[in-house]
């Protein structure tokens, strides 16, 4: 028999395969799993040019995958300032001020993570931070990035000067005579907005891309969900491939804003054809049903308590439905952004009238709030739900924060509901939802098992009876993320003939204290066969 080109044996190897649960070693030949079991297994797949890890005091798990993620949007703004954690406007202000200080008179001032509370909705106007900014032009993204505030300046040099018509819920917010307060309200206005600062040029982006991928990989991570297109991904993401320096899977699924609907399929059409051979693909089309409840623009059944919420963003939600059924007539899924509870309901609904996509799966992503009557149905109608459990990081169990403000107490215990959408045969694929939250998987992981921050211990969980079990959360990031992918027979198991693509701990993540799991060092990550990190 031919050697393989890399073999573990004497490791605690745990497979997410019903039928062979645990093992101690493994070994790999072409990319691909070709012999799980034990030490005499593998035998066989040992000769001089292959190389033998000893797993002695190391927990191999199928490699973890990112669910939900947005690359190139973070590291595109990693040029900004950080606002997390300011929750006043004299916070807000200051940093504005010291941030403005630092640079040219003419230069842009970026600001990522905005908290609600530091502005809140009612007060968002941009003369609250002309001053601070000293002239300048200024672009702030709130913490969930569907909503924006700019500076006059900033106004003026992107050309806005009154109401936009995006086709969509999306607004420029003007005042009594029309004039722009600065306040932009979800995806299409706040993109408008954004491209007026000047990007970083391809190469700055492939750098910076290439840099955020192997820490990524240094964290286990071996494949990650991009669920947007930012301009230069296809270009980006071959030149990474074509250099050695795209050390995970990606796959691409392209947003589509109402606007520009056609020109994103055409793009899709394109892009999903491309060379199978190369780590990334297009694999599915990203929409947008809903806002955030933070905003007051997700789709509820019944109003938030101020009033919000009560819409899509779609005008017309018959439009989407159109939408979902072209994307499947393509044989692609569609990974629909629904947070609120009528949102999902209405994702749902469209994809059983839509019908199953010749490739992959449809998904709900975020699903915060889904009503009783919709559990059962992602099992039923084959939809996995991806979920962000680090988004509870922002909502406190005494319901003092924005999120539980407008929800209500009553709504607030059907957020995130990961443990019920399980409970009812469902699967729930994590992600971080990177760059709002950490891309770190011990972190996600904990995070879906507490139920609040890791190592907060004097901080009380929010919905507890919804947490997952640690074994639940790893698959969150195995097995259940190739579901979700529509790629169960090829990732997310240790199993013969599967992807080669593994992570190994020095720890088992399934015995390590949830608090301290974020801490777990990892070892090695495996692509393919290859050591992408070790």
């Amino acid at each position: 028999m031919t050697a393989a080109g890399l073999v573990i044996r004497d490791a605690t190897v745990h497979t997410l395969d019903a039928e062979r649960p645990r093992a101690t070693a493994l070994a790999v030949r072409d990319g691909l799993i070709v012999a799980v079991g034990d030490a005499r297994d593998v035998r066989p797949h040992i000769g001089p040019r292959t190389e033998v890890i000893d797993g002695r005091g190391l927990t191999v798990t199928p490699g973890l995958v990112d669910s939900h993620q947005h690359p190139l949007m973070g590291v595109a703004g990693d040029r900004g300032v950080d606002a997390a954690g300011v929750t006043t406007l004299t916070g807000l202000r200051d940093l504005l001020r010291e941030a403005a200080e630092k640079l040219p008179p003419d230069a842009w001032v970026v600001v990522n993570g905005v908290e609600y509370s530091a502005l809140p909705p009612q007060a968002t106007h941009r003369r609250l931070i002309d001053d601070a900014v000293a002239g300048r032009p200024a672009f702030l993204w709130f913490a969930d990035a569907h909503n924006a505030l700019m500076s006059g300046e900033g106004l003026r040099r992107a050309g806005i000067t009154g109401p936009v018509d995006f086709g969509d819920r999306s607004e420029i917010v003007v005042d009594g005579d029309g004039v722009p307060t600065g306040a932009l309200h979800e995806l299409s206005a706040a993109l408008l907005g954004y491209n007026a600062v000047p990007p970083p040029d391809t190469g700055e982006l492939a750098a910076g891309a290439a840099r955020l991928f192997q820490a990524q990989a240094a964290a286990g991570i071996t494949g990650v969900h991009m669920l947007d297109l930012w301009p230069g991904t296809p270009r980006i993401l071959d030149t990474l491939d074509d250099q050695g320096r795209l050390p995970l899977r990606v796959l691409l699924a392209p947003w589509a804003l109402p606007a520009g609907l056609d020109d994103t399929l055409d793009t899709v059409r394109e892009l999903s054809h491309r060379d199978p051979g190369r780590r990334w693909r297009t694999g599915a089309v990203k929409f947008f049903l809903d806002g955030t409840i933070d905003g007051g623009s997700a789709w509820l059944h019944r109003p938030d308590c101020h009033g919000e919420s009560a819409h899509p963003v779609w005008n017309d939600p018959r439009r989407y439905d159109d939408a979902v059924r072209r994307v499947v007539e393509l044989g692609l899924p569609c990974f629909t952004h629904a947070i609120g509870d009528r949102a999902v309901t209405h994702a749902l609904d469209a994809y059983r009238s839509a019908g199953t996509p010749h490739r992959g799966r449809h998904r709900i992503e975020h699903a915060e709030i889904v009503a009783d009557a919709d559990i059962a149905r992602f099992a039923g109608l084959d939809v996995a739900a991806s979920m962000q459990p680090t988004h509870l990081d922002w909502t406190l169990p005494d319901h003092t924060d924005n999120w539980s403000h407008r929800l209500g107490p009553e709504r607030c215990e059907q957020g995130w509901r990961c443990a019920d959408i399980v409970r009812a045969g469902g699967r729930v694929a994590l992600g971080s939802d990177w760059p709002l939250a950490t891309y770190d998987p011990r972190t996600v992981m904990a995070g879906a098992i507490l139920r609040r921050p890791a190592g907060r211990r004097d901080r009380a969980p929010v919905g507890a009876d919804q947490a997952l079990t640690p074994f639940q959360a790893l698959a969150g990031y195995t097995a259940w993320a190739a579901y979700g992918a529509g790629e169960e027979h090829r990732a997310g198991r240790v199993r013969e003939n599967f992807r080669a693509d593994l992570t190994l701990f020095a720890g088992d993540p399934l015995t390590t204290s949830p608090d301290d799991l974020p801490d777990l060092p990892v070892a090695m990550t495996i692509v393919g066969g290859r050591i992408a990190h070790s």
